[in-house]
């Protein structure tokens, strides 16, 4: 366990909303290509890190 486990939520929750920005970046870009599967994989990650900051949010 590390030492100081808020610390170690705060930085889980800075990195899932880098995570999900670039991860909106990207299928708003891979939609303007007409990539549809990867578009919808990258809204699905983006989500994905969304449920997991409000997660982690409530644990500290």
């Amino acid at each position: 366990m590390p030492k100081d486990p808020k610390k170690l939520l705060l930085i889980l929750m800075i990195v899932a909303i880098f995570i999900a920005l670039v991860a909106l970046a990207v299928g708003i870009f891979a939609l303007s290509l007409k990539e549809y599967i990867i578009a919808a994989a990258m809204f699905i990650v983006a989500g994905w890190q969304v449920v997991n900051f409000f997660k982690w949010k409530k644990l500290i």
